[in-house]
């Protein structure tokens, strides 16, 4: 802010008023005085005494301006200190954000308002309280990895726990455990954001998927079924007409039983409820079991499959569900978008350094280079497709990659439109 006119004027009137009173002085003693009688040694005497009292002066003056100064930054910088306490007690102690100093044992030194209302303690009953047996994890050894690594110094951040408060209720919470050092001692910071709300909402839509996938596959069941049963008529029952009409509902029955088991399986991947069970897989028998079940449009296609099997991996220590989903959507979209004729070539290697390597390659339409980007994304399809196949959801390449990240694979691809594609999954877990 600039400084008012007056006041910047203020010291200069003062010197040229000093200044004015001064030379009228010297004046004055000038008339008065004779001179004469003084020799020149006098006169420097007075000269100097005069020029030493303004020194001595402006040295006074300069001192208890400094002195003022320093008194006001003082007060200041008191002051300062005084609010920012007030303001680290005020955020400490009022967040929303439950806040726990904890000692290196896990015992609770301090805790604010949101810490207490979350664990269910009265102000003044948080000491001496251990934190980490009001922490619990499904798993008991992760509740020791969180422990080791605060006590080896290593920030924990946005782990999911539950949380015990009133004896026998649970919360559940994302924790953050940061170590630091007060006055010489180990000190760490807890963190419990409660996400109770949130995981009630997850679990009631996975409740709600898992009931309407039920309910949605009994009657596509029954549809197919009974669609099946009038199939095995005999030749003369049916006209030819009807029999299209049969053949029509069970490829609508079957589409419809496919998307209710996609949409399944993406709310499960969304939700984080989808887990690998590692067994023992013989990967060249599921290839062949996906192949036979997609046998038909091979065949009605007319095109060429081609594959490749490395003899020297009997089996790979994998998901079975996830690896079959993840060939199913592969071949089921090579035979989709390869035109009549064409070569489909499938099976698996395995790398120099160990990890397994599932390959699915086409001589289709390819995929145009400005699709490539977003081909893994959620419903989407690559413009080609949508025009050469309307009938798709585009949830499957979805679906794979959802699928490889839970095995912590990592899927990549290759394509030139009109040319063909080649889409490899690495497996990183092998016997």
């Amino acid at each position: 802010m600039d400084t008012p006119p007056s006041t910047k004027s203020k010291p200069l009137t003062h010197a040229l008023v000093l200044f004015g009173v001064l030379v009228f002085f010297v004046i004055a003693v000038t008339l008065v005085v004779d001179f004469s009688t003084l020799n020149a040694q006098a006169l420097l005497f007075i000269t100097a005494i005069v020029c030493s009292i303004f020194i001595a002066k402006n040295v006074y003056d300069n001192a208890k301006a400094e002195e003022y100064t320093e008194s006001v930054d003082k007060n200041f910088a008191q002051n300062l200190v005084f609010a920012s306490k007030e303001l680290y007690t005020e955020l400490y102690q009022n967040s929303p954000v439950p806040y726990l100093l904890i000692d290196v044992a896990g015992n609770i030194k301090s805790a604010n308002l949101a810490a207490h209302r979350l664990l269910g303690l009265a102000k003044g009953q948080e000491e001496g309280v251990s934190a980490f047996e009001r922490i619990v994890c499904d798993d008991p050894e992760h509740l020791e990895l969180i422990i080791n690594k605060f006590q080896s110094k290593i920030a924990v951040s946005n782990e999911t726990v539950r949380v015990k408060y009133n004896k026998n209720d649970e919360a559940w919470a994302l924790l953050s455990l940061f170590h630091f050092v007060s006055a010489g001692q180990q000190v760490g910071l807890l963190t419990l954001v409660d996400i109770t709300r949130q995981k009630q909402i997850e679990n009631a839509k996975a409740e709600f998927v898992s009931l309407a996938s039920h309910q949605l596959r009994t009657p596509i069941a029954g549809i197919k079924w009974s669609a099946e049963l009038l199939q095995m008529d005999a030749a003369t029952t049916l006209t030819e007409r009807q029999r299209k009409y049969i053949d029509r509902l069970l490829d609508g029955a079957r589409r419809m039983a496919v998307l209710v088991d996609d949409f399944l399986r993406v709310s499960r991947f969304e939700l984080g409820t989808f887990y690998p069970e590692y067994t023992e897989v013989e990967l060249s028998k599921l290839i062949e079991e996906v192949i036979a079940e997609q046998s038909e449009r091979i065949g009605q296609k007319k095109l060429v499959l081609k594959t490749f099997y490395d003899e020297s991996v009997p089996t790979v220590s994998s998901d079975a569900n996830l690896l079959r989903m993840i060939t199913t959507n592969l071949l089921s979209n090579a035979t989709k978008y390869t035109k009549e004729g064409g070569t489909i070539h499938i099976g698996f290697i395995k790398k120099s350094e160990g990890d397994l390597v599932l390959s699915v390659a086409d001589n289709g339409m390819g995929i145009p280079s400005g699709d490539q980007e977003r081909i893994f994304s959620k419903l989407f399809r690559a413009s080609n497709a949508v025009r050469t196949v309307p009938d798709g959801t585009g949830l499957g390449l979805y679906i794979v990659k959802e699928a490889v990240k839970v095995l912590h694979g990592k899927v990549t691809f290759h394509s030139i439109e009109g040319q063909g594609t080649t889409f490899e999954v690495t497996i990183p877990r092998m016997n």
